[in-house]
């Protein structure tokens, strides 16, 4: 039985950014009409990794071109799938709509979503968009500074209190790529000062 979802407003992207992040320059979508579907939990968490691939009779059974919602007991996501039935764009709904839609489907049945996993890699960020537009200044702007010693040297000093370390660009490099923390803070602040 197909259960629908109508006039839902969405931020499709090539990761998954919460509702609260949106901002003016997204381009926000309403969907008329569209596909919702109840997964179990570890069904929901392989949708979120954006490393499943659904068989082809899935994207033909879709209103949407494409797209549909799926939901767990606590949280929704829609997902914009590839010809190939692999997930294209991702998007978190609005508070107030995903509210509804939980409400509305919570005792609907779960369906057996028929997927192939193709990366064993979570592509799933904990960060948070701010957090990932910090990480990917930094990385870039320690790209540009890549043969500049001294301010490798005076970056590695102040967020390590250390000027004995070789290979300090990959130090930093590595603790950029690294999970978020206040130390990222810090660099960015260095940097804003330097640029």
């Amino acid at each position: 039985m197909n259960e629908y979802a109508y006039n839902i407003k969405v931020n499709l992207k090539k990761e998954l950014i919460n509702f609260y992040e949106w901002n003016s320059k997204d381009r926000i979508t309403i969907l008329d009409k569209v596909n919702v579907y109840v997964l179990n939990d570890e069904d929901y968490q392989n949708i979120l990794s954006m490393n499943i691939k659904v068989e082809k009779e899935f994207l033909n059974n879709l209103y949407n071109k494409n797209t549909c919602i799926f939901v767990c007991d606590i949280d929704s996501v829609c997902i914009k799938f590839n010809s190939d039935g692999t997930i294209n764009m991702i998007s978190k709904l609005d508070l107030e709509e995903e509210y509804d839609l939980l409400d509305e489907i919570n005792l609907k049945n779960k369906i057996k979503l028929n997927y192939n996993i193709i990366n064993k890699k979570n592509n799933y960020s904990f960060n948070t968009r701010q957090e990932n537009e910090k990480i990917n200044y930094l990385l870039e702007y320690l790209d540009t500074i890549k043969n500049e010693e001294e301010t490798i040297n005076y970056l590695y000093y102040e967020c390590f209190n250390n000027k004995k370390t070789n290979n300090k660009y990959e130090k930093l490099k590595s603790t950029i790529k690294g999970d978020y923390s206040p130390l990222h803070d810090k660099i960015y602040d260095l940097v804003k000062l330097l640029v």
